[in-house]
């Protein structure tokens, strides 16, 4: 039986598909719909003998885990490096369904690594304690806009501190902007509870792991960081060098070139946002303890400023974090 090769473009309400033979003919070409009933038909159609590919979005990981057990391999297309698809001049359903499908018979299809079940998982963890944590920050930055429209700007840095609440308590304020600023205080409390039990969760999933433990050496990663980095990298061999790895986290600069003009501008924020944020999170502790990141930072600071200084640190420490990973060695403060 000859080899046969599904491209799917996803939508919300439905999938458009392409099924072509080794040769590259058309055998089907129709849609289903993006809910359970219609894509269990739809898997049912398909044989050990068909190759499906999809890119990474919607819900592309919950239609692959109804799929795979019906043919013999699945794969995930780079959305940024299938150009062929992005750039055509015929963009529709079908045809970018077709060219997912003809990329992968001919084998130049740009590949994304499909996490293990127990990876998305605690990715998973880790997003919704992402939005619970904006939803605090929201909360924070509410109160400060409601009592700086009377003329009050909180001394504290943390308006959720005890301090914080008894300044904001003895506030000369109309009653209905203090009720608010009550409401989201309790909003911050239980954000808080919700924040630490998921914390909680997310660490009861990683303890032990020895990747895990090598990252807890890193100066500013702890438990949660930790998580966040293991979860986000995953299988450190699908990365062929550390600037794989850092172009991964979005922390590189964005480069063109034209003729004999090169422009640098910021970075690309092209990858994974959380293992960005917690790289340069990490890097505001690991800029102060470890030594020659103290010197890193200071050195950058002086010529430009203190945000690229700490993105600077960030990318060096997805470097670091490569290095660290591939030879299963702790962090050493004077070796950064």
């Amino acid at each position: 039986m000859s080899e046969h090769y599904v491209g799917i473009d996803v939508h919300k309400k439905w999938c458009v598909f392409t099924e072509i033979n080794s040769t590259g003919k058309v055998v089907r070409q129709s849609r289903f719909g993006n809910n359970f009933g219609e894509v269990l038909d739809f898997a049912s159609s398909l044989t050990p003998n068909v190759h499906v590919v999809v890119e990474p979005v919607l819900n592309y990981l919950w239609l692959l885990d109804h799929i795979e057990p019906q043919v013999g391999s699945v794969h995930v297309a780079a959305p940024q490096k299938v150009r062929v698809i992005a750039e055509s001049k015929r963009k529709t359903d079908k045809y970018d369904s077709r060219m997912l499908a003809e990329l992968l018979r001919v084998g130049f299809l740009p590949e994304s690594w499909i996490p293990p079940r127990e990876i998305r998982v605690l990715r998973g963890q880790i997003r919704q304690r992402y939005h619970l944590v904006k939803l605090r920050g929201m909360n924070k930055n509410r109160i400060r806009h409601l009592t700086f429209q009377h003329g009050v700007d909180l001394r504290t840095s943390d308006v959720d501190s005890p301090k914080a609440r008894r300044e904001i308590k003895k506030l000369v304020i109309p009653s209905v902007t203090g009720h608010a600023i009550e409401q989201c205080l309790q909003t911050i409390s239980l954000l808080n509870e919700q924040i630490e039990d998921i914390e909680r969760s997310i660490w009861r999933s990683v303890k032990g792991d020895p990747a895990v433990e090598l990252l807890k050496t890193i100066p500013g990663v702890a438990k949660v960081r930790s998580a966040i980095i293991y979860a986000e990298i995953g299988d450190i061999n699908r990365f062929h060098s550390a600037k794989a790895l850092a172009s991964y986290t979005g922390l590189i600069p964005t480069i063109r070139s034209s003729g004999g003009s090169v422009w640098t501008g910021g970075v690309t924020r092209l990858g994974s946002r959380p293992l960005r944020h917690a790289l340069v999170e990490a890097a505001i502790s690991a800029s102060r303890r470890a030594p020659r990141l103290v010197r890193m930072y200071r050195r950058i600071e002086y010529r430009k400023n203190a945000q690229t200084a700490r993105v600077a640190v960030a990318h060096k420490l997805a470097v670091i974090i490569y290095a660290m990973l591939r030879r299963n060695e702790p962090f050493h403060a004077e070796a950064a």
